[in-house]
């Protein structure tokens, strides 16, 4: 079967979620028997780019639109459709996977992709299917939330589009987690099926490169791991107040945080016993997991599922969650980590201080969620279930 592949960026540019997932399922593909092409963009060039590596062809579309216009444009860009069908048209996919399209290809590549297959599916990674921004609650939205997150971007006739779009091509989305799949069902979006994300778990790196890894960065100490995209709504600001009451607490501990440099230094108020770690490579986060005494995943708004939460685990390490999002349905309360609201700081630092000093537990927890992984978060069973789905109208 010839899969194609459609998202918006791809690795090792891309900074989100959905293209390491997207890298991990072409190579997944691959691995089945299957010929795999992504097509993805660029915006640095005026022709097409294309490479190939073991997991086969990747197409990036010179598509250079501004993401200010992303709201009016999601639902049809002609700078996009015409590359678009053009590589279709060369491919002649057999099954369409389709991942994160609001930003350059758009929603119309749903479409283009009917032109050749009736197996086409849309993975949901987020709430942009119906929303204009970051959603902080499981509801029905209403005009009013529209505007107060567009602004003048509001576009009135987006989500009627795109649910046109969907019912068109017989496009059947999947969401990644039960929670995105009811907010999903109550603004409007049909859902086939719910889908975990999955990864792999590797051996932990030798004891010798751990240590040189903690003396590079200058960790001593019982060491936090946050990382990801920083920002407010990922819980950078109500990690920082639950760390001070740490450092009171436990002086010597630290706060490891990866993810890009400047926006982290943005977002960092108080630097004491913070190490900031940069982008890493993910050879280098096995490192940074193996080099923590515990990861913290506090969103505050309703993350869909965060890759931390299972990357984590598969390295054998405890998880402080939040409550919000898809988080509960990764983290066992009490089991895998501890489940809290990220906004009580006392009971959040609480959590912290409980595995930084107890690190029997944490260990024990650690050993709990590799289980939990392997059995639920696999990527062998997330590529398994996938295909499934392609391999059927």
């Amino acid at each position: 079967m010839h899969i194609v592949i459609l998202n918006d960026d791809a690795l090792p540019t891309a900074r989100g979620g959905a293209a390491v997932v997207v890298d991990r399922l072409r190579r997944a593909y691959a691995q089945a028997g299957h010929t795999v092409t992504l097509i993805t963009t660029q915006q640095q060039h005026e022709r097409w780019e294309e490479e190939s590596d073991g997991a086969g062809r990747i197409i990036r579309l010179p598509i250079r639109t501004s993401l200010r216009n992303r709201h009016r444009l999601c639902t049809g860009n002609p700078a996009a459709a015409s590359h678009v069908k053009n590589a279709l048209r060369e491919l002649r996919p057999d099954a369409v996977h389709a991942h994160n399209l609001h930003a350059y290809l758009s929603y119309e590549s749903l479409l283009l992709a009917k032109e050749h297959t009736d197996r086409t599916i849309l993975t949901a990674h987020d709430t942009f299917l119906v929303s204009f921004g970051r959603i902080r609650e499981n509801r029905r939205l209403t005009l009013l939330d529209h505007l107060a997150t567009a602004g003048r971007n509001y576009s009135p006739f987006r989500n009627r589009r795109i649910r046109g779009i969907l019912q068109k091509s017989k496009t059947r989305v999947i969401a990644i987690s039960n929670t995105l799949a009811s907010f999903l069902r109550q603004n409007g979006i049909q859902i086939h099926a719910v889908v975990y994300n999955g990864t792999a778990i590797s051996a932990t790196p030798e004891r010798t490169a751990i240590e040189n890894f903690r003396k590079t960065h200058g960790l001593q100490g019982p060491t936090i791991l946050f990382g990801g995209r920083i920002g407010a709504d990922k819980g950078i600001g109500v990690l920082q107040k639950a760390f001070a009451v740490v450092r009171s607490e436990i002086p010597s501990a630290q706060l490891a945080i990866a993810g890009n440099r400047e926006r982290i230094e943005h977002s960092v108020r108080d630097t004491q016993g913070i190490v900031l770690l940069g982008h890493l490579q993910q050879p280098e986060m096995l490192l940074a997991y193996a080099a923590a005494s515990l990861v913290t995943t506090p969103s505050i708004y309703l993350d869909p599922f965060n890759l931390m939460n299972i990357e984590a685990m598969a390295a054998g390490k405890a998880v402080v969650g939040t409550t919000f999002g898809g988080t509960p349905e990764i983290v066992v309360d009490g089991e895998t980590g501890f489940l809290v609201d990220p906004h009580n700081t006392e009971r959040f630092a609480r959590a912290l201080l409980t595995l930084l000093h107890d690190p029997q537990r944490a260990h024990l927890m650690g050993e709990q969620g590799k289980k939990r992984v392997s059995e639920d978060f696999s990527l062998e069973k997330q590529a398994k279930t996938y295909l499934a789905l392609l391999d059927r109208e």
